[in-house]
């Protein structure tokens, strides 16, 4: 009788580690970050077309610190915040700036990094180093296209959707402003999008160049699940040291060079 028992109280046991996948093991947390590949330096493709940038390395010093496994999707921007809301363990980490709509729908972090947005038309087509925004549309909608680009969901498009307003112009939204600016000359005549993408997008192509818009400084954060206020705490201690340290500084630097 004693073995019968034995033997009944060893499969229950082995019958518990399955359905915990594992025994004695802890259960390994997932951080699922979602981005858009489109926004150099911030995240890109590298050539073997594996998503990177100074997100991606904040998202995985982060992981790494608070013991999560990181998991990167690259989707359309603008389903970033959907993907959110979802999902208890995810942060949308691409160069989105605060902005209290978006904070209705998920908490941000505390800043990492501001900009502001710059405009991508074919050299010289401006003077000076910045252009006011209202002298950029008014040149666009008297030209032959009459179209800016931008990209779908961000605060550029907000801004010149309402700089058009009462003009000839239009917009022409796109996944990502790399995308946009292949169009330049063709289906637009501009492309508005943040500073550092706008820039790493000019620096190799000596037929367009970019220009600083008079437009207010944005505050970029990763935003997170409503449901976990604990990880958001977390993490806003941990990119406190970072920025302490200059680690952002350092990734901005490395992913721009």
């Amino acid at each position: 009788m004693k073995k019968i028992l034995t033997l009944i109280l060893a499969a229950a046991m082995l019958t518990g580690c399955i359905a915990l996948a594992s025994c004695g093991k802890t259960e390994e947390k997932v951080l699922n970050v979602y981005t858009n590949a489109g926004f150099a330096p911030y995240e890109y493709l590298d050539e073997n077309g594996k998503v990177v940038g100074v997100d991606i390395d904040v998202v995985n010093y982060i992981g790494e610190k608070l013991g999560y496994k990181v998991i990167i999707s690259d989707i359309d921007f603008d389903a970033i915040l959907n993907e959110v809301a979802k999902d208890k363990f995810a942060v949308g980490a691409a160069g989105m700036s605060k902005k209290a709509e978006r904070d209705e729908i998920a908490l941000a972090s505390d800043v990492y990094a501001t900009s502001v947005q710059y405009i991508i038309a074919p050299t010289g087509t401006f003077e000076g180093e910045q252009v006011a925004l209202a002298d950029a549309v008014a040149y666009i909608a008297a030209s032959g296209i009459k179209s800016i680009g931008v990209q779908k969901g961000t605060t550029g498009a907000d801004l010149v959707g309402g700089a058009i307003e009462g003009t000839e112009a239009k917009t022409i939204e796109y996944s990502n402003a790399i995308i946009a600016s292949q169009d330049i000359g063709s289906s637009v005549g501009a492309v508005v999008i943040d500073k550092m993408p706008a820039e790493s997008i000019c620096k190799d192509n000596e037929n367009l160049q970019c220009w600083a818009l008079d437009a207010e400084m944005e505050s970029y954060v990763m935003y997170f699940n409503k449901d976990n206020a604990d990880l958001v705490k977390q993490v806003n201690d941990v990119l406190k040291q970072m920025i302490a340290d200059g680690l952002i500084d350092q990734y901005t630097v490395k992913h721009s060079s």
